[in-house]
């Protein structure tokens, strides 16, 4: 799984080359983003998995076939209701889903020693273009225990989360509710960087910027993957995540006429500081901003550089409380 660009939980991962001015966001349409479109196809006989799952089938399991697999979409409930439709009974987040009534849960279990992770996942229509910025969203929630609210249906254990901005991929049929999805390639990614608190939902925000080296993936498909992550200590522990509401915008990028590549950076973990160097010329003088969602460039860490002698200027900045609850940062430099 590929890093996002950018400072995440005091670790630097990356740094952006290709500089923005601004991202002109457009919706790109995700079916049953909110997973309210479901079916119980009751009755049951004995032993069948009662579980409510997806109408169409628009969300499928990632590289797993069978029914029974890892995914519920599920009512969270509202306390005290007595109410024999599926889930009603099973109470977490207070009863509410942060969107509609339904929420998907994804259960990690040891399935493929090549991965970490059991996924929910959607190959969508739009196609992936490499000069496009995306912006993916999802409600990420944590089940609490039986005592403090939670059901004694679902095992509250927590190994993380991830979610992934993935490109390509096949859609496999399957009997009811087993649909499948395999393959892709991972581009961005949150891989569990937020702290969640028992019985609440946080947004996690996954940016991925144009990059001409994933133009060999233009025009297959988007996919979205949403991962909970399993124990690596111990692969026979299961873990639950809650997802919900799911968001996907798209926009075209404009590069500023007077923007600099970085060349090369270099973060020191224990100081958190970054230092960033830049084609130059002497006399000239550069502003070095930062942004966390890739749109507000507003912040300065410095509106005026002289530039070093020679062809290169380098300079360092603290970066310390500069990343957002995402824990993603992005450097652009200008000339002034």
């Amino acid at each position: 799984m590929p890093p996002l660009n950018g400072i995440r939980s005091a670790t630097f991962i990356g740094v952006i080359t290709i500089i923005s001015a601004s991202v002109f966001a457009d919706p790109i349409e995700v079916p049953n983003a909110g997973f309210e479109d479901r079916e119980t196809f009751d009755p049951f006989p004995e032993s069948t998995d009662k579980y409510p799952q997806w109408l169409k089938e628009t969300w499928r399991q990632f590289d797993i076939s069978s029914n029974g697999g890892p995914l519920r979409i599920w009512n969270p409930g509202a306390p005290g209701v007595d109410d024999t439709s599926q889930g009603s009974l099973d109470v977490a987040f207070d009863g509410i889903a942060p969107e509609g009534k339904y929420v998907m849960l994804v259960r990690s279990r040891y399935n493929d020693p090549a991965r970490d992770f059991e996924a929910v996942t959607q190959i969508l229509a739009e196609p992936f273009d490499s000069t496009k910025a995306y912006t993916l969203t999802a409600q990420v929630g944590k089940l609490p225990t039986e005592d403090s609210g939670g059901s004694f249906n679902y095992n509250p254990d927590w190994h993380g989360y991830a979610v992934q901005f993935v490109v390509g991929g096949t859609t496999i049929d399957g009997a009811t509710y087993a649909g499948q999805v395999t393959g892709g390639t991972v581009l961005a990614e949150d891989d569990n960087s937020l702290d969640i608190i028992a019985n609440e939902f946080v947004t996690s925000t996954v940016i991925y910027y144009p990059n001409p080296e994933d133009s060999v993936h233009d025009g297959e498909p988007i996919q979205i993957r949403l991962c909970a992550l399993e124990n690596r200590e111990d692969r026979a522990l299961a873990g639950w995540v809650a997802f919900d509401d799911v968001t996907l915008q798209t926009g075209a990028v404009q590069a500023p006429e007077n923007s600099i590549k970085i060349t090369s950076f270099d973060y020191n973990k224990d100081t958190e500081r970054i230092s960033l160097s830049w084609a130059s010329r002497e006399g000239r003088n550069y502003l070095v901003s930062y942004s966390t969602d890739l749109v507000d460039w507003e912040a300065d860490l410095d509106d005026s550089v002289s530039a070093d002698p020679g062809d290169t200027t380098t300079r360092s900045f603290s970066v310390q409380n500069l990343a957002d609850a995402t824990g993603q940062i992005f450097f652009r430099v200008q000339r002034n």
